[in-house]
């Protein structure tokens, strides 16, 4: 099975909103050119059951980092805790929790590629969700030239426009595999066309999870790109489901209703998704069926493909853009939990090389990142 061209293309690489003041760019050259800091929802209390480690990494994917606490602390991988996925080729901060009577052996963890930077305690293990966004500085390199001071103050005035304006909240290539293989291999499990030994046995699970996951992203970046190019992301319509801007609840939106707070909110397909209406359903059902879907066949995994509303739009925050010591641009962001930072740099560069999954497919190395897993 094959999506069409033209339908791959639009899942994953989308329209942008504004045309890209940039050419073609590089990022992740070396790996201190893509650091990411968690904003935690909350801070830990400092008393509770459960240690909250501040952990920096390089060069290490968050799945590995808990490989190496179960290895290192012997512990199951239920008593470790992670609000979010970080992306492997990159300085990431973040944090872990684990059960407090094994704080004392946390230095047995730090070595050349992690350090854990403080240790604190919390009522509850830290759960997937429990984050606010991230904080990211990213060095943008010309894959020509030497950035000018013009250009810095010309992407410094985009990221500003981005604040006021918001930016399309699609998912990132990395989520669909290469090719968008993963999105395939989930349409063919929801059709029950999928051989039982496709995946490793120990692997299956987790698999099986991102390819549905893939379908889900799939079927949004189809309906945010067409409502990206009719200009109306950003602006509800009649019979679309709505989420306020700094909330997560999704509602019918009220005909003739204010819009200044609110954004639509797209599908994440699913029997337990709030459903549009009139012309707005419509559009996002045609977007399943050219993928071959219908709604009732997200019932053959319920539990995995219940169904959420995610907003259109997402605004960045704390921007700013500097000129570096070798003309790089540093650009300076945060985004909410879920918003991939190369959907922004969409908005800046008319290309980005991304160096660091360049080397991953060179070491046969295949992270799921969602920056992103909400």
């Amino acid at each position: 099975m094959a999506l069409p061209t033209e339908t791959l293309s639009q899942i994953i690489k989308p329209p942008s909103l504004y045309q890209p003041i940039l050419g073609s760019c590089r990022i992740r050259t070396t790996i201190e050119d893509f650091q990411v800091e968690e904003i935690p929802a909350y801070q830990p209390s400092g008393a509770g059951e459960h240690a909250y480690l501040w952990i920096e990494k390089r060069g290490v994917s968050s799945p590995e980092l808990v490989s190496r606490i179960i290895r290192t602390l012997g512990i199951p991988s239920k008593d470790v805790g992670l609000a979010g996925q970080k992306d492997r080729y990159a300085i990431t901060r973040q944090f872990c929790s684990i059960p407090k009577r094994l704080a004392i052996n946390v230095e047995r963890l730090n070595s050349d590629e992690v350090s854990v930077i403080s240790t604190t305690f919390h009522q509850n293990k830290l759960k997937t969700g429990h984050l606010k966004g991230n904080r990211f500085i990213l060095r943008l390199r010309s894959a020509t030239d030497s950035f000018t001071t013009d250009e810095q103050q010309l992407v410094e005035s985009r990221l500003n426009q981005l604040v006021q304006s918001g930016l399309p909240n699609y998912f990132g290539p990395q989520r669909f595999g290469h090719d968008g293989n993963t999105v395939v291999d989930g349409l063919r499990l929801l059709k029950g066309k999928l051989p039982k030994d496709h995946w490793p046995e120990n692997q299956s699970r987790t698999l099986r999870r991102l390819a549905l996951s893939a379908v889900q992203s799939a079927i949004f970046n189809l309906v945010v790109s067409q409502r990206v190019a009719a200009g109306t992301a950003g602006m509800p319509q009649s019979g679309d489901v709505v989420i306020r801007k700094g909330g997560t609840k999704a509602y019918r939106y009220p005909d003739g209703a204010e819009t200044t707070d609110v954004v639509p909110a797209g599908p994440m397909s699913g029997p337990e998704m709030l459903a549009a209406g009139g012309e707005i359903e419509q559009m996002e059902l045609a977007a399943m069926e050219k993928l071959g879907l219908r709604p009732q066949d997200f019932e053959r995994y319920a539990k995995l493909t219940s169904g959420v509303r995610r907003k259109m739009m997402e605004f960045p925050s704390n921007v700013s853009v500097s000129l570096a010591a070798d003309n790089a641009l540093e650009l300076c962001f945060d985004l909410a939990a879920g918003t991939y930072a190369t959907t922004l740099l969409q908005e800046v560069a008319s290309e980005v090389i991304d160096c660091g999954n360049q080397i991953a497919a060179a070491t046969a190395e295949s992270d799921f990142n969602p920056e992103t897993v909400e």
